[in-house]
């Protein structure tokens, strides 16, 4: 099977309420399969993208220098991705929804993850997947009281209709976070060699 028909059939066996986790390491391509791969796949349905400290358009903006015409191909798409952006940092690929400024209480991270969902699910057209960007990032800067905030969020909330799909950056997280984040996801993949590896060892 090629890798865009293998990435076709992963991406469809993706349903709602599946919380989807894709590990990378720092120096791997992950701007590439997000933005020309992943993105553009799905973007017919819909597309919510969270973004911590700008990080999702900080790999944007290193596909558009990286890519060349593969970039100006997705212009549509990116003009059309509503943003949730949580912290500093820029969002200049889609539209804002709301800024939200990052909590490290598990009660007020519940609060903010509640108000996110319910924004998204008044939207006249209701987006199929959420991206995550720089979940990793926000875990680092405190880890005990992220990952108690990110436990108490999904285990009170169902994702519902949406399917939520996670780019972790395991470089900056240790083995016992991403065991964590590993758990309460139903599919995990990782991004190696520039493609993705299905846990279970097939290539995408």
């Amino acid at each position: 099977m090629s890798n865009e028909g293998a990435l076709h059939d992963f991406i469809r066996a993706i349903v709602p309420g599946d919380i989807v986790l894709i590990k990378y390491s720092s120096n791997a391509p992950v701007e590439k399969i997000a933005w020309g791969e992943i993105i553009p796949s799905i973007h017919d349905h819909g597309i919510v993208s969270i973004d911590f400290w700008g990080i999702g358009d900080i790999l944007m903006r290193k596909f558009a220098k990286t890519s060349g015409v593969e970039y100006t191909k997705i212009l549509d798409v990116i003009r059309e991705i509503k943003i949730i952006k949580i912290g500093p940092g820029a969002a200049s690929y889609g539209e804002v929804l709301e800024d939200i400024v990052p909590t490290y209480e598990p009660q007020n991270f519940l609060r903010n993850y509640h108000s996110i969902l319910s924004r998204i699910s008044r939207l006249p057209r209701k987006p199929k997947y959420a991206v995550v960007f720089g979940l990793s990032h926000y875990i680092y800067f405190n880890p005990e009281k992220a990952l108690k905030s990110i436990l108490t969020a999904v285990g009170t909330i169902p994702a519902g209709d949406l399917a939520i799909i996670s780019f972790v950056n395991t470089s900056i997280l240790n083995e016992a976070h991403i065991g964590i984040l590993e758990e309460l996801s139903t599919k995990v993949a990782e991004v190696s060699g520039g493609k993705i590896i299905v846990a279970g060892g097939e290539r995408i």
